[in-house]
């Protein structure tokens, strides 16, 4: 263990194995540290936050503080922090709420590049990574892999799809199914993440069938709930056929449109 003499450590906050803590970090009472987690300088971690094995947190960062709720300030809350995960310069990740879950979730092998920030109670799945300055508002699920361009903003209780990619500069209002591209000034679907989808290895098949599916739901001109029986039917022996169908079924806010809008 290593921890610079400049550093704050709360005598209550338990540290595993290897930690290294930087110059000027202070790390509140209720903090937790997994085997050969590594702090930067200037750190600020606190709250009821654990930190699995293997992070890496740079300098300037604010982990765990209270959340940006007007009415809830977080207490007794807590924020989960899988492992593996690097959390760049300047990045905030809020824990939950009370009115909330009461627990913001991040998964193993997460990545926030500079002035990304997670909002209180947002689950996020293993791999999802954010570019410089995207925002993820409260209540934001995204699942595996999901990728956030830079300054990418996504709008409390959205649900962002497994290997979905946001374009740069986004906003993203509705929710975005798995597998997909969307892009613009109110982010559209502008068809299957191929490129993402081959490189996390789905085999050619698959994503063809995938592109059927699209077809189908977006732009055959069925209603919604007939596009989504067909697919039913006609691609039941696909697993991310059906994960694709039962994320808009479980949607609340919305499925984001198809087509480009005039900001993209």
């Amino acid at each position: 263990m290593s921890i610079h003499a400049t550093a704050v450590v709360d005598r209550c906050a338990e540290l595993g194995r290897e930690v290294t803590v930087g110059p000027y970090s202070v790390i509140g009472p209720e903090v937790r540290l997994g085997d050969r987690v590594r702090i930067g300088s200037h750190v600020v971690i606190e709250g009821r936050t654990s930190v699995g094995e293997g992070t890496e947190i740079f300098p300037f960062a604010m982990v765990g503080s209270m959340p940006g709720h007007l009415a809830d300030r977080g207490d007794g809350t807590a924020l989960m922090i899988g492992a593996r995960v690097s959390i760049r310069e300047h990045v905030s990740l809020h824990r939950g709420t009370k009115v909330g879950t009461g627990r913001t979730i991040i998964g193993d092998e997460c990545t926030f590049f500079s002035h990304a920030h997670v909002g209180h109670d947002c689950v996020l799945g293993k791999g999802v990574l954010l570019i410089n300055g995207a925002r993820l508002g409260g209540h934001v699920e995204a699942d595996d892999f999901a990728i956030f361009g830079g300054n990418v903003g996504v709008h409390q209780s959205c649900r962002v799809g497994a290997m979905t990619m946001i374009g740069g500069g986004s906003i993203v209002a509705q929710d975005v199914p798995p597998y997909c591209l969307a892009s613009g000034e109110r982010a559209r679907l502008i068809g299957l993440n191929e490129v993402g989808l081959e490189r996390r290895g789905i085999p050619a098949e698959t994503v063809k069938a995938l592109r059927g599916v699209y077809r189908i739901i977006f732009r055959s001109g069925l209603r919604r709930e007939d596009a989504l029986a067909r697919v039913g039917r006609e691609f039941a022996a696909v697993p991310e056929a059906i994960r694709f169908v039962e994320f808009i079924k479980g949607s609340k806010r919305g499925v984001a449109r198809h087509g480009r809008s005039s900001g993209a």
